[in-house]
């Protein structure tokens, strides 16, 4: 049954507020997903990606990849039509959730996800059953000047759906509490790469810059405009 915060995305309501489903955004996330798996040395040979959206995410790690196979899910009837353009056959779109199924990946992803559904523990754990390695990108909403302003944390609530709001500590925290093992981590400055959008954004990208070279966690616990990018696999059992 289908709750009220998942109806947005069955009903097409997520996609009249976001027409494109942020598909822009894609090079620069799939970029950073590269590069963190390169350097933890990890070569997926298969990868799938919960909630993938327009797909384009998915489509640019997989050919990052060659030889590996990519399979996206998403519960958004209409995400999985714009996803099924990219379908081939060592890239496969699929409509609904892959959890509580007999499938296995070597990497599993959640690409600005976690902050979207009801219970990002249950979440987080069935990730982890289907790949063997995890990817989380999860925005840090929750920072001094987003709390002091107050609309940034209303707008990401009403226009993009997040329902949960982080910090770094809380999110790591939350993957921990999940049996998971922080393999890598790295905040990703979205709001400085993506500041050519608007002149505001521009402008707003210098201080941002110049206090995280003074402070990294001082600085995207005060003026945000940060996500994190986290690695994980299943944490070992004690004593083993």
């Amino acid at each position: 049954m289908a709750t009220q915060t998942s109806q947005r995305y069955l009903a097409g309501d997520y996609l009249a507020e976001n027409p494109d489903w942020h598909e822009d955004d894609a090079p620069w996330k799939a970029g950073l997903i590269k590069q963190m798996l390169d350097e933890a040395s990890l070569r997926p040979g298969s990868i799938c990606e919960v909630g993938c959206g327009s797909g384009r995410v998915i489509e640019l790690v997989q050919q990052a990849f060659p030889g590996a196979t990519g399979d996206g899910f998403d519960i958004s009837p209409q995400a999985c039509q714009i996803s099924a353009r990219r379908a081939r056959p060592d890239l496969r779109f699929h409509c609904g959730s892959p959890f509580g199924k007999p499938l296995a990946f070597d990497l599993a992803m959640a690409i600005d996800v976690i902050e979207h559904v009801e219970d990002p523990f249950a979440f987080a754990r069935d990730l982890a059953e289907i790949g063997a390695h995890q990817l989380f990108h999860i925005p840090l909403d929750m920072n001094a000047l987003s709390v002091a302003r107050g609309w940034p944390v209303t707008d990401a609530r009403s226009q993009i759906g997040h329902i949960h709001y982080f910090n770094r500590d809380t999110a790591i925290a939350l993957l921990r509490e999940c049996g998971l093992e922080i393999v890598t981590e790295r905040y990703t400055p979205w709001a400085i790469d993506q500041s050519h959008k608007t002149w505001k954004k521009r402008l707003a990208a210098w201080p941002r810059r110049i206090a995280f070279q003074l402070g990294a966690h001082a600085s995207v616990r005060l003026l945000g405009g940060w996500s994190l990018l986290v690695l994980t696999r299943k944490a070992s059992p004690a004593g083993s």
